[in-house]
């Protein structure tokens, strides 16, 4: 369970309708074409790359959003996850991206949409056959991107199984 320590008080990490509600309003980025991703998937892809640390703040902000006004303030969490960082260093930082992903991954709440995204990686894998009117240039491009899609998807899954133990 993922749990941060804001002020000396435990703060478990719940993942419901009111983090994805907060991750919709604060946290939906567009993805590589230009469209939103949703903030769900925005938080749950850049955990498990551990693109930032910036991304445990918004977990969590998303994670505590139940709490309406007894919630901590960003700048709360911010000092709490610092502390941890500071304190344990890399295994620190390590453990609090797994936690987070964790949450989100095991979180019954949200495996429609975990499933989805999984499954949307999993059709990248499909081959692909030109067009017709598509010339064999544009066919290339498109293959060409076709694989560095499933080489981005192969990573994502061996981060997963990482993630996940």
């Amino acid at each position: 369970m993922s749990v941060l320590e804001i002020d000396g008080k435990q703060y478990p990490a719940r993942c419901d309708f009111k983090f994805e509600r907060t991750a919709e309003e604060k946290y939906n980025e567009k993805d590589g074409n230009g469209n939103k991703q949703g903030g769900l998937a925005t938080i749950y892809l850049n955990l498990l790359n551990k693109t930032s640390t910036l991304y445990l703040i918004y977990f969590w902000d998303c994670a505590l959003s139940h709490l309406k006004s007894q919630k901590p303030s960003v700048e709360k969490i911010e000092e709490a996850l610092e502390k941890v960082i500071d304190e344990e260093g890399e295994k620190g930082t390590e453990r609090l991206f797994k936690e987070a992903f964790q949450a989100v991954e095991k979180s019954g709440f949200f495996i429609v949409q975990t499933k989805q995204i999984w499954k949307e990686f999993d059709i990248l894998k499909k081959e692909i056959k030109q067009r017709d009117g598509e010339t064999d240039e544009e066919f290339r491009k498109r293959k060409l991107q076709r694989q560095e899609g499933i080489e981005y998807a192969e990573r994502m899954a061996r981060l997963r199984k990482e993630m996940s133990k």
